[in-house]
């Protein structure tokens, strides 16, 4: 699962130009119109998953071409282009789209087999591309080729796919061990977000959604973990499900939404005993501080969960 990185703001101010229109453009296979006397500046990250690329671009002011010359390379992919940032936007041209304009959380897709243009009019501008092999997404390609309406993209799979997208394109990214699993979760969230029907839609719900949801709400946990007042109710009504459905997502995958929270705050507590900036806080305070309101509860998980005594963990590291 290869990640490629290019910046233009690595090469002298006089070599920019000729690079982006060279180098750049030869990476995306597009051609690249930059304003008269403008140094364009284009940074760009891409992951390669089996079927599936992603590319995460920051630009500045320019005008991104494919035309019958680009299209010469065969590439039949589809893609799903975002906006992922909070400001400036991008304004599209391309088939079965029409014209539109890329605000923040907003995209459409695309046909990488026929002729388009993408305008980014300001100094920063942000697009997410995700683009699929045709033979992955299959009756859905067709379904939107062939619709008399372009479909609009549903916000919830987009959210999920767009936050698991922009982590693959980082260097410290925690990878699936299968690079299949990747592209079959980003396949799933796909298919949902532009709106599949059917049988596909149910499958990509039961797995690729659910999943989603579960990873959001996890990572949701960790950073709240240290609340007091957090509990099952508070977390789904934050992402829009009912306890319920939250308790039988964590019980599908072999542990209970208390013991995931519970083994959250006690790491919390484990990683400040051994951190020397906290050697001067009480085991009471670390604890109280991870969320914990009750300090005999607290002593007897720690002991279970670690087999020693929070004291026994400082101890051994002073």
């Amino acid at each position: 699962m290869a990640l490629i990185t290019f910046s233009s703001n690595d090469y002298a101010e006089h070599e920019r130009l000729e690079v982006s229109k060279d180098v750049y453009a030869a990476m995306a296979n597009i051609d690249v119109d930059v304003a008269k006397d403008q140094i364009p500046s284009i940074e760009t990250r891409i992951r390669l998953l089996p079927g599936v690329t992603i590319a995460l671009v920051k630009t500045s002011s320019l005008i991104v071409h494919r035309r019958n010359q680009e299209l010469q390379d065969g590439n039949d992919d589809f893609s799903l282009l975002i906006n992922p940032a909070n400001h400036s936007h991008w304004i599209s041209d391309l088939p079965r789209v029409g014209e539109l304009k890329g605000g923040p959380g907003t995209g459409c897709f695309a046909f990488n087999d026929r002729p388009g243009k993408i305008i980014f009019p300001s100094t920063t501008t942000h697009m997410l591309n995700l683009s699929f092999s045709r033979s992955l997404l299959g009756q859905l390609v067709f379904d939107l080729e062939s619709a008399k309406n372009p479909s609009h993209l549903i916000q919830e799979p987009l959210m999920h796919l767009v936050r698991r997208a922009l982590e693959l394109t980082r260097s410290d990214v925690a990878l699936a061990d299968n690079p299949v699993f990747e592209t079959n979760h980003l396949l799933d969230l796909a298919t949902l977000a532009t709106g599949a029907r059917g049988d596909c839609a149910i499958q990509a719900s039961q797995r690729g959604l659910a999943f989603a949801r579960l990873r959001a709400i996890k990572a949701d946990i960790r950073a709240h973990a240290w609340r007091g007042d957090i509990n099952l109710g508070w977390i789904a009504k934050r992402h829009g499900v009912s306890p319920s459905y939250v308790r039988a997502m964590f019980e599908r995958n072999g542990q209970s939404f208390s013991d995931y929270l519970l083994e959250q705050r006690l790491q919390r507590v484990f990683s400040r005993l051994n951190n020397p900036a906290y050697y001067g806080c009480s085991i009471a305070n670390i604890a109280y501080d991870a969320g914990f309101n009750n300090l005999s509860w607290f002593y007897r998980a720690f002991k279970r969960f670690y087999e020693h005594n929070p004291s026994d963990i400082r101890a051994s590291e002073i």
